[in-house]
């Protein structure tokens, strides 16, 4: 019996890591990145800074989050263009909600993502939700002294209207 037990353990939990295992796309939530506290501290220096170091990021990280750098993930938000060439973005910030306009209130340091999208980019749209794939690197950045993003999606795809 305790046998029996053990293997299942062993095939559930199998189940449960693999995608972290195989490197399969694993779907998140905007949520997932932004529930905790997130304060960044300002660097002395005026050049563009990347904190990646894995001990500084677990200094406020929770380890779940931290275990999705460098994994394939799909998560679904709002595209705020940054860069665009006609109705295609190469560059955007994924956002949880719509709120975030002129008028709108300012997202936290965690609570928005920069993606750069592969090829020619992907259809702009606005406060429609979207689905975007693609690879996600976890590095507090720094530029000029601003900050610019903790979170980086290289994009492979966008899906729009697929819920």
């Amino acid at each position: 019996m305790k046998r029996e037990y053990f293997s299942w353990l062993v095939g559930c939990a199998a189940l449960l890591c693999s995608p972290l295992l195989s490197g399969e796309e694993m779907t998140i939530n905007m949520s997932d990145l932004s529930a905790f506290e997130y304060q960044p501290e300002v660097p002395e220096s005026e050049d563009k800074v990347v904190r990646a170091d894995k001990k500084y990021l677990l200094s406020f990280l929770p380890e779940e989050v931290y275990k999705l750098n460098k994994k394939s993930i799909s998560i679904t938000g709002y595209m705020m263009p940054i860069k665009t060439n006609g109705h295609v973005v190469q560059e955007f910030l994924l956002m949880p909600n719509t709120m975030a306009c002129c008028y709108g209130i300012m997202p936290s340091y965690n609570e928005f993502i920069y993606v750069q999208m592969k090829g020619p980019g992907a259809l702009a749209v606005d406060n429609v939700p979207i689905i975007l794939h693609g690879r996600l690197t976890i590095e507090e950045t720094w530029e000029n002294g601003f900050f610019s993003h903790l979170y980086y999606i290289r994009g492979n795809k966008v899906e729009i209207g697929k819920f």
